[in-house]
């Protein structure tokens, strides 16, 4: 099942013409020198005070542009200082929104920091200190839609039906660009295939959210980056980051940029040797704080069930690309196999698929398999009709971790041919997918899986059997269980756990 494509707010779908007209209008004029542009500031004031207390971000961003390209001559050649007054014109216009909302609309001013940090480090360092704090104190915050979920974090991003990447022309400015390379050079750190899901129409508050809140990280980890700094000393300072922006969404966003992406766009700002270095450490460091933020009983989390089984979906997913890219690495393997083996979250993933009515033998099996075999058998639970991924494109992206664990197709090898252009047709999607699979791959698999089955007193592949038939409609009905006991050796059923 594919994300839903939902419809704008037909009580706004009258301000998609106006912006349309307004961007051309606007970028018309920037091109012919003009500076002021105080006719559509009063415009664009009006329709703010129509929508209060929560005006559409689309309205916002492109209120906040026309002010900051107005407001260039004011500040002459100090650009830190624009961008501050940027900030601190945002702040009081988004009091009603939730953290979710908070975090989206900072996007502008996000571009505005990368693009000034090769020249003015020491003072965008400053200012995104501040910025990294706010977003902080919102992320983290229930009551407006932090930790707790937020009511509109599954809203539209651009409810009035506008597109985002036509928007961002709006603040990048430069002719000829097509609206796909301005939206390239709005988002910098961001890959080309989550930049066309931000860009499109079911994009919601929550992605960009989680999208703006990672790159903010990443920024703020690139100036703070010491190539003579120890990896440990490196690391617990990105789990603080982390811990600071304590939000699924944010989580969610970290998550996929390091799935999706076979590397981020960090070179410009660090080299590739110390880009590698950096992601590796954030790559552990979100491995290792996944349990206790959102996965752990007495964190005091309540998102939704959906949201905490694929976070824990999703980190199963990072641990086995980490371990399957570092295979000739022994001791990088072993580190990262102990932390799979070290956490609750199997067992929390284990007591999800036990609330949906399966009975599951011999669990000491499954738990000290390795992240791969553990997706192996989730797909195969998924074959015979537990709804384990929330879509398509995470099934097919933990098919992907299996077909990359076979050593004539390995995660390095692919990654490659990707960089080097030959695998043109490879693809990451949504939420996670290389569609490098082919069917003969799968079919080699069921095979492998057949013959496995015929072998008796293979337990592996034996873990599972069906209690009822309508497994798809109780999943969407059973909760994620937290739980650190399974009973070793015994059918353990729902009603033998304490949901």
């Amino acid at each position: 099942m594919q994300p839903p494509i939902r419809n704008p707010n037909p009580r706004l779908e009258f301000l998609k013409p106006l912006l349309t007209d307004s961007t051309k209008q606007f970028l018309a004029q920037h091109r012919t020198g003009r500076t002021d542009f105080s006719d559509f500031e009063s415009i664009f004031t009006r329709l703010l005070q129509d929508h209060r207390p929560d005006p559409p971000l689309e309205l916002l961003w492109f209120y906040s542009a026309v002010v900051f390209h107005s407001s260039k001559q004011d500040f002459g050649e100090d650009s830190v200082r624009l961008t501050r007054s940027l900030f601190q014109m945002l702040v009081p216009l988004s009091d009603s929104f939730s953290g979710a909302k908070r975090a989206a609309m900072l996007s502008p001013l996000v571009y505005n920091l990368i693009r000034l940090v090769k020249t003015r480090k020491e003072e965008v360092s400053e200012l995104l200190d501040a910025i990294v704090s706010y977003v902080s104190a919102y992320c983290g915050d229930e009551e407006r839609g932090g930790c707790g979920g937020g009511e509109d974090e599954d809203d539209l991003l651009m409810v009035t039906g506008f597109s985002f990447a036509d928007l961002s022309r709006v603040w990048v400015v430069v002719d000829e660009v097509g609206v796909g390379d301005c939206l390239e050079m709005f988002m910098p750190f961001v890959g080309e295939r989550l930049r066309r899901e931000v860009g499109s129409e079911s994009c919601s508050v929550g992605c960009l959210a989680g999208i703006v809140a990672s790159q903010l990280l990443l920024l703020n980890l690139c100036l703070r980056f010491d190539s003579g700094e120890m990896r440990k000393d490196l690391r617990e300072s990105v789990v603080q980051m982390i811990n600071a922006f304590h939000s699924c969404y944010f989580f969610d966003g970290i998550l996929k940029m390091l799935l999706v992406e076979p590397y981020l766009h960090l070179t410009p700002l660090l080299g590739p040797e110390d880009e590698a270095a950096l992601i590796e450490t954030v790559t552990e460091a979100v491995i290792e704080s996944a349990e206790s933020l959102f996965l752990n009983p007495g964190s005091g989390n309540s998102q939704r069930s959906l949201q905490l089984k694929n976070v824990a979906i999703n980190w199963l997913f990072l641990c086995a690309k980490a371990s399957i890219r570092k295979t000739e690495d022994q001791e990088e393997t072993s580190r990262y196999m102990n932390m799979f083996s070290s956490s609750r979250i199997p067992y929390h993933l284990v007591n999800w698929v036990i609330s949906q009515g399966e009975v599951i033998r011999d669990a000491d099996t499954l738990l000290n398999s390795t992240p791969v075999s553990f997706i192996e058998w989730l797909l195969s639970l998924e074959e015979q009709g537990v709804r384990v991924f929330d879509c398509d494109h995470s099934k097919n992206y933990a098919k992907t971790v299996v077909h990359w664990s076979r050593p004539d197709l390995s995660l390095e090898a692919t990654l490659l041919k990707q960089r080097d252009g030959v695998d043109q047709d490879a693809e990451m999607a949504d939420h996670l997918i290389v569609s490098s699979i082919s069917i003969s791959s799968g079919s080699s698999t069921r095979k492998r899986k057949e013959e496995r089955l015929d072998k008796e007193g293979e337990t592996k592949t034996k873990l599972f059997k069906h209690r009822h038939n309508n497994f798809q409609e109780r999943s969407r009905l059973q909760p994620f269980v937290f739980s650190d006991r399974l009973v070793n050796g015994t059918e353990v059923g729902v009603s033998d756990m304490e949901l």
